[in-house]
C-alpha cells in the first residue's frame, strides 16, 4: 500500500472521529447550563441513590459517560467545588467514570469503525454500576460536603 493510500485511509478515519465527538461535545456545551437539564435529570435522582450517589453527582456523569474521563472531571472538580457533593460522592463518581466513561463516544466511534457496540458498552457499564452498588454500601455515609 503505498504512503498516500494510507494517509488517504487516515484522513477518512480522522473525518468520522471528528463526525461523532465535535456534534457530542458541542451539544453537551450548549446544554449543560440549561436549567431545564437539571431539572430533567431529577428523576434518576432515585438510579444514583441506589449506586451511592446524590443528585449533585448527575451532570459528572453524564458529562463523563457521554464526553470522556477528562471533561467529566472537570464538572467533576465544579460540582465539588459548589459544595453539592460529599467526598463519599466524589469518590464513588470518580470510581464509576474510571470504570465507565465515554460510553456513548467510544461506542460510536468502534462502531463506526466496524466494532460491535454491545461488547464495548456492555461490560463496561455492568461493572461500573456493580463496583459502585457495592462500594456505595460499604462506605459509611456522611453528611458532610467537601471541596477539591
Amino acid at each position: 500500500m503505498s504512503l498516500l493510500a494510507s494517509l488517504g485511509k487516515a484522513l477518512l478515519t480522522l473525518l468520522q472521529v471528528a463526525a461523532v465527538i465535535v456534534p457530542l461535545t458541542v451539544t453537551f456545551q450548549v446544554l449543560r447550563d440549561r436549567p431545564w437539564v437539571r431539572r430533567r435529570l431529577g428523576p434518576y435522582a432515585g438510579s444514583l441513590r441506589r449506586i451511592g450517589l446524590g443528585e449533585g453527582a448527575a451532570v459528572g456523569l453524564a458529562a463523563g459517560v457521554f464526553l470522556g474521563i477528562v471533561y467529566g472531571a472537570g464538572i467533576l472538580i465544579q460540582e465539588s467545588r459548589s459544595g453539592r457533593m460529599s467526598a463519599r460522592e466524589i469518590f464513588l463518581l470518580s470510581l464509576f467514570l474510571c470504570t465507565c466513561h465515554a460510553v456513548v463516544e467510544d461506542t460510536l466511534l468502534f462502531a463506526v469503525l466496524g466494532g460491535h457496540g454491545g461488547w464495548i458498552l456492555g461490560p463496561r457499564v455492568i461493572l461500573a454500576v456493580a463496583g459502585c452498588a457495592l462500594l456505595g454500601r460499604l462506605l459509611p455515609a456522611r453528611g458532610r460536603t467537601r471541596s477539591v
